[in-house]
């Protein structure tokens, strides 16, 4: 069966001299894997019609669902150029790139991660050269996955509002006494980074983020905070993110 497909690829790589794997976001069908047998030949169809970050129409004749599909045409739909010139923009997007595709599953339709994916590329293009955004975007995924940090004023285990600080493994703050009494890890969070963080999280553009000034604390322990949750919760490496801030 041959399948039509609107897809953004995920990651690309070599299978042969001139063949390529590529995963793919499509917007019906989920993550997807393609062969595209004699990508890199001077005439092949796929020269220049896909790539990272971009948004391609993709034909390609579907196979079992754990199988890899074969790749029959491709079409560019929209390319991002932004990403081509501005280096800080472009590690800021394969950091979130890397982060949709280690935490989606195969063949599992969800038409509104396709649009969310393309707004964070969208919204990358423009203001993906600064700390700020990558904390804001990281909060906005986390959202739509179910797994929003709670930066709220009280304790999420005794609903205390004294001596916060934030603790992932309980998904938020927690009060000096619980950290104490349950042994948790935690993180200091004094409480003008707690309202930075919700603030964040609640805008659902990233304007107010990017202009928001930090003092050099408040950009570490944001970046501690949001680093530490996305390991804790989605097994993420730190090396992608620290290659991206070390870039801005």
């Amino acid at each position: 069966m041959i399948i039509r497909a609107t897809a953004i690829p995920l990651a690309v790589y070599p299978y042969s001299s001139t063949s390529r794997i590529v995963h793919w976001l499509t917007r019906r069908h989920g993550k997807v894997s393609t062969l595209l047998k004699g990508a890199l030949r001077p005439k092949s169809p796929f020269l220049g019609e896909y790539e990272l970050f971009s948004t391609s129409e993709l034909l390609y004749f579907a196979k079992r669902a754990d199988s890899l599909h074969t790749g029959k045409e491709c079409s560019m739909l929209y390319r991002r150029d932004a990403f081509r010139t501005d280096w800080r923009a472009m590690q800021t997007a394969s950091y979130l790139t890397a982060l949709i595709n280690k935490t989606t599953p195969d063949e599992a339709p969800h038409p509104e991660l396709f649009e969310f994916y393309e707004s964070l590329l969208d919204f990358s293009a423009e203001y993906g050269g600064g700390p700020q955004f990558i904390a804001w975007a990281e909060l906005q995924f986390c959202t739509h996955h179910g797994h929003a940090p709670n930066f709220g004023k009280n304790c999420v285990l005794c609903g205390s509002g004294n001596e916060l600080r934030f603790c992932a493994s309980t998904g938020g703050v927690v009060c000096a006494p619980c950290s104490k009494a349950k042994k948790l890890p935690f993180l200091v969070s004094p409480p003008d980074v707690l309202a930075i963080l919700r603030a964040w999280q609640h805008a659902g553009t990233p304007g107010t983020a990017v202009k928001t000034s930090l003092s050099g604390p408040q950009l570490t322990a944001v970046n501690a905070i949001a680093s530490t949750f996305m390991k804790h919760h989605f097994n993420m490496r730190t090396e992608p993110r620290n290659a991206a801030l070390q870039s801005l």
